[in-house]
């Protein structure tokens, strides 16, 4: 067995406590004291050649004496020999290629010095709660060149390293794979505290992670998939692991290395595919738009160079304009002549020809007139008659309404004496009983003794409640007192768990410098969420000096108040922290820094050159690691950047040279003083002032852990606060019989109360219905009295009614006569307008006559008149008019000879003959078609235009390439799913099997289905379980399923893909930790089967703290036994696993 003080490898046998037995104990024996630091003991090495009368067998049993009799065994032959008797288990197998061979330990968490020898099958490692069973895993995890983040634990891996040490080492061998290697490979991880880091070998070189983890997959180990790697604190992960992380993991677990990338291949195809048909819609649906634009602009850019084109020719037409004006002059001006001759010779004759007619239509108007004024007078008439007759019309309608009212009132009253005859009877019984009731009165009554009855019960009622108040008060305060010391309690036992990690020690550190700055940092920790960027802590928390011995320099240049300071990096951030810490919080001994420069930007003022040539070792910047915006900060605020230091004293001379006026520094610490140097410059060299201080021992980046006497006053405050829960729960529990006492002595008080009160109201209530008998009989005599009243009034209203409806109607028929007589006289009238009007239409109808036999001759007679007129005018105005026109011609033949539209014009206008109604037509035509293109833009627009066709024919050739792309994409997702898809439903069948299988084994029923969706990211694997006889199968979720039965899902499903693995190894911590005794045993059977029965192909670790008693041991198993603590022998040889064995059968029977 290997020890700290001893190197070599060899397996050495322990000492035999019982003489005759021959078979070797493989398994490991481990102890520590982390106390004491007393050495772990360690995996047995080869025999060294000494004889042993006694050894234990590598399942942990003793073997048999020579007489066959168990008596001499440690353990009975069900532990010893497989489960169909065969002979004691022996080691036949090998380790695969990658299956870990051994793991070698040194100051990493709680060991000091430890090393394993898993066996090749299933090794079950055992061991109390906090003996070091995870930190193997960890281990397995971490030396492999994984991150902490696949354990679920400590983010930093330099938290792995063991307290009190500065650095840990894990040596993992794997088995060599024949084909490669011609030895195991050793992987070695030294992980250092200071830096937070780890470096890895290979044997003895150096490699990088990135070559670790190509070894890594050589092998086929993916310590970051849950299906081959399930560390304690992320088993609850892997239960609630979705059914598409699932597929994921497990492809990378059980399927060849080609499925994963077919997956990976199909998801980003297919995500690659909607890109580019989103983008080939973007690209039809920008070239559709342009399109149409183009087709738009075509017809503006048509418009655009017509529009020119009509401006040229506007412009020489109207230049023409004189030619046919010209010419057009002199035709009319000859016509206008000859017709004004022919119209003064028309004229005289009209004359002449038309006077007789025109004397006797004069005389017929006349006549007209004087009948006309006759009619509108009998018309005037005829409409005053119509206004009368309707008039007395209305008179009749009103008299009708008026009869109609009166008859509705008299119908009224009739029923109201109805009603009041009707209602009579009721009436005068009603009177009858209140006079009965009045000779019958109540029984007496003593109120007062109820009142003073009721009085008595409310004040002992408020004294019980008086005294549950009090009670109830007193409740709420031991409450809160209870709550108070909880707080109390949970707080120290914080501080007590963070006073064991660095980060709690440095937090620690934090609250002794300032209380305020503690309080804001756990704030700002909690509500990290309420910030845009994240707040960082102050640099006692956040930085780490990488030299204990710098520490003191280190902390003279930061000061005390830069230590303690948060750091934001916006304004906003700023104002947010502020608001809270200084108004919120109400904290005023903190300090707040915003980092508003990038680290980049302070530059150190001298290289390392001129540092070294005068005597300095660097700047204060590069002896702190932390996060950039903290170190940006002290730059800005404390000039860290520029603050050199130097481990030893120095010389006259350098400090001169420090002091200089070209020296490039201007503070420095050394090993005893800080310097600072103060220049003048504008006042000459010899105007500076040196400042040194005194060098203060470090406080605050040390590594001095938290003292005893912290431990032993949180311990005394959890003590005292507990006694203090025990003193109130015991009065409270008191409190709360007195109060449910005086409950029940409260609700018999009211009981009574409510019984004496009840009495009295009756009584007060038959008191009250006597008293008012009086006034009811009054009532009722007022009520008959009414309806007397009633039934006589109506009586007489009807009378009334009746007369008024008798004069009513009189009134009716002298409108009706009246209405007779102007209706008569309308009649009248009416006959004698018409014999006018007849007379109107004749003398108009003969008037008519004579004008129609006129109307022509004084027709021609006024256009003769008016044309002899106008060509008079028309002859002179037409003579002047051809002299201009003439004029204008002779001016616009020279421009003929340099403008070629216009010439061009010219001769079509004289080969044409175009007159001036034409031209000014073309003109008009022309400007219209100018002024419809108006507005339509210019040489910009062109130019837009065709730009617009360049984007247009690329936009078509991206489509086109774009479809091509689309149609290689399906191809291709086609041709991958083609080979990928049938693979994947072979795998998922293979696992179902096996799956099933184990739960028929159980007695249940299980199922591992394939979930497909259009979208490759959305396919998973489903696990549908059933636990129960007449249940269905259930997909396996936290909602239908017990935490147990997921634990169950979970073993059996790692374990249905145990023959499938490309794994050399798996490792599952506490899996069984859910199970019920049935289950777990259950489970552990079908693991035995499947990790150690014939074709097992990987390697299997299973942790737990805790095994049931007689489960089933079969050959290939190998366990693992860990203890350690303070009661552990400081020499390891002391520990015998074989004695403490047979001791502990003796104690059994």
């Amino acid at each position: 067995m290997s020890h700290s003080s001893v190197d070599r490898r060899r397996r050495r046998s322990i000492d035999s406590v019982n003489e005759g037995d021959e078979d070797s104990f493989e398994g490991d024996l481990y102890a520590s004291t982390p106390k004491n630091k007393r050495q772990r003991v360690h995996e047995p090495e080869e025999d060294d050649g000494e004889a042993h009368e006694y050894e234990v067998s590598e399942d942990g049993a003793a073997a048999e004496d020579d007489t066959g009799s168990p008596e001499g065994s440690l353990l009975p032959d069900s532990f010893r020999r497989s489960p169909k008797g065969k002979a004691p288990a022996r080691d036949i197998s090998k380790h695969q290629p990658g299956a870990i061979v051994r793991v070698k330990l040194k100051n990493f968490v709680t060991y000091s010095n430890a090393e394993f020898y898993p066996g090749p099958n299933l090794n079950m490692v055992i061991g109390p709660n906090g003996t070091g069973k995870s930190t193997l895993v960890c281990a397995i995890c971490l030396g492999l060149g994984w991150s902490p983040e696949n354990l679920g634990r400590a983010k930093s891996i330099g938290e792995f390293v063991k307290k009190g040490t500065k650095q840990a080492d894990i040596e993992i061998e794997l088995a060599a794979d024949p084909g490669r290697h011609d030895t195991n490979p050793v992987i070695k991880t030294r992980i250092f505290l200071d830096k937070g880091k780890a470096e890895f070998r290979i044997g003895d070189n150096k490699v990088t992670a990135k070559a670790l983890k190509e070894l890594m997959q050589s092998f086929s180990i993916q310590v970051d998939n849950l299906c081959q790697f399930l560390p304690q604190d992320r088993v609850v992960e892997f239960a609630g692991l979705s059914s598409v992380k699932l597929l994921t993991e497990t492809l990378q677990a059980a399927a060849p290395p080609e499925m994963y990338q077919w997956h990976t291949e199909l998801k980003n195809l297919r995500k690659q595919q909607k890109e580019q048909a989103a983008e080939e819609q973007d690209n039809v649906d920008q070239l559709a738009k342009l399109e149409k634009r183009h087709a738009d602009s075509q017809a503006q850019t048509d418009r655009i160079m017509e529009r020119r084109e009509c401006q040229a020719k506007v412009v020489a037409l109207e230049k023409l304009k004189p030619f046919p004006a010209y010419r057009e002059a002199a035709k009319r001006f000859y016509e206008a002549k000859t017709r004004f001759k022919d119209a003064s010779k028309d004229l005289k004759r009209l004359q002449k020809e038309a006077e007789p007619n025109l004397k006797r239509e004069e005389e017929k108007g006349v006549y007209l007139e004087r009948v006309r004024v006759v009619v509108d007078k009998r018309g005037t008439l005829v409409k005053r008659s119509e206004e009368e007759a309707v008039k007395q019309k209305a008179k009749i309608a009103t008299q009708d309404d008026k009869t109609k009212d009166n008859e509705a009132k008299l119908a009224l009253e009739k029923k109201v004496a109805y009603s009041a005859r009707q209602g009579m009877p009721k009436l005068l019984a009603e009177k009858a009983k209140v006079q009965r009731a009045m000779q019958t009165p109540p029984e007496e009554a003593d109120f007062g003794a109820y009142n003073e009855q009721v009085r008595d019960k409310l004040r002992e009622i408020r004294e019980v409640e008086d005294r549950q108040a009090e009670m109830q008060a007193e409740r709420q305060s031991i409450g809160q007192h209870v709550q108070q010391r909880e707080q109390i309690i949970n707080r120290a036992e914080n501080e007590k768990a963070s006073l064991q990690t660095q980060a709690g020690q440095q937090a620690n550190k934090l609250r002794m410098a300032s209380r305020d700055a503690h309080q804001g940092w756990e704030w700002i920790q909690r509500n990290q969420d309420k910030f845009r960027e994240e707040i960082y802590g102050p640099p006692i928390v956040t930085c780490v000096v990488k030299d204990p011995r710098n520490a003191a320099a280190v902390e003279s240049a930061l000061g005390q108040g830069e230590m303690a300071a948060f750091t934001a990096t916006n304004r906003e951030d700023y104002k947010t922290l502020s608001d809270a810490l200084y108004g919120h919080l109400r904290l005023d001994s903190i300090n707040l820094r915003q980092s508003s420069q990038p680290l980049a930007a302070f530059r150190e003022p001298a290289t390392m050159e001129r540092l070294q040539a005068l005597g300095l070792d660097g700047y204060i910047l590069d002896l702190i690691d932390g996060p950039e915006p903290v170190l940006a900060m002290l730059c800005d605020n404390r000039n860290i950047h520029g603050t050199a230091f130097t481990s030893r004293e120095l010389s006259s001379a350098q400090m001169d040279a420090l002091k200089a006026r070209d020296s490039p520094v201007s503070s420095w610490v050394t090993p005893t003083e800080t310097y600072r140097i103060n220049r003048r410059r504008e006042y000459g060299e010899k105007a500076t002032s040196t400042q040194a201080t005194a060098l203060k021992r470090a406080k605050y980046f040390t590594e001095v852990p938290a003292s005893a006497n912290e431990d032993a006053e949180l311990e005394e405050r959890i003590e005292a606060a507990q006694r203090a829960i025990e003193e109130l729960k015991a009065r409270k529990a008191s409190l709360n019989e007195e109060y449910n006492d005086l409950g029940n002595r409260r609700r018999k008080l009211e009981s009574d109360k409510k019984e004496i009160e009840d009495e009295k109201n009756r009584k007060q209530r038959a008191l009250a219905t006597f008293s008012g008998l009086p006034v009811m009989l009054q009532k009722c005599q007022r009520q008959i009295d009414e309806a007397q009243a009633k039934i006589q009034g109506s009586e007489a209203k009807r009378r009334e009614l009746t007369a008024i409806g008798d004069q009513i109607a009189t009134e009716k028929g002298q409108c009706a006569i009246n209405y007779a007589n102007a209706v008569n006289a309308l009649q009248d009238l009416i006959v004698q307008h018409m014999d006018v009007q007849i007379l109107y239409f004749e003398a108009q109808s003969d008037l008519e006559k004579l004008k129609e036999r006129t109307v022509e001759e004084r027709r021609l007679l006024k256009e003769r008149e008016a044309e002899v007129v106008v060509l008079q005018d028309t002859k002179t105005r037409l003579k002047a008019e051809g002299d201009r026109w003439a004029a204008e011609c002779r001016e616009l033949e020279p421009a003929f000879e340099h403008d070629a539209v216009l010439a061009n014009l010219y001769e079509k206008c004289e080969e044409e003959v175009w007159d001036a109604v034409f031209l000014a037509t073309e003109i008009e035509s022309t400007s219209t078609r100018l002024d419809m293109l108006e507005g339509n833009g210019g040489q910009r627009e062109l130019d837009a235009h065709e730009e617009r066709a360049k984007k247009i024919e690329g936009l078509r050739r991206k489509r086109d390439a774009l479809e091509a792309d689309l149609k290689e994409l399906e191809d291709k997702i086609a041709g991958i799913r083609a080979q990928w898809e049938p693979r994947l439903d072979e795998l998922v069948a293979e696992i179902s099997a096996a799956f099933s299988d184990n739960f028929g084994k159980i007695q249940c029923a299980g199922e591992v289905t394939v979930h497909k969706d259009e979208d490759f990211e959305q396919w998973a694997v489903q696990i549908w379980v059933k636990f129960r006889e007449n249940a269905p199968l259930t997909l396996l979720t936290s909602k239908y399923q017990s935490g147990g039965e997921r634990a169950v899902s979970t073993i059996f499903y790692l374990m249905a893909l145990q023959r499938l693995t490309r794994a050399p190894f798996r490792v599952v911590d506490e899996i069984n930790q859910g199970m019920d005794p049935r289950n777990e045993r259950m489970v552990h059977s079908r693991m035995v089967d499947i990790a150690c029965g014939e074709g097992s192909a990987s390697q299997y670790f299973l942790i737990t703290p805790k095994l049931l008693p007689g489960l089933e041991y079969r050959e290939g198993m190998k366990v693992h036994c860990i203890a350690s603590g303070e009661h552990m022998p400081n020499d390891y040889k002391k520990l015998d696993f074989g004695m403490l064995a047979k001791k502990a059968l003796a104690l059994r029977s």
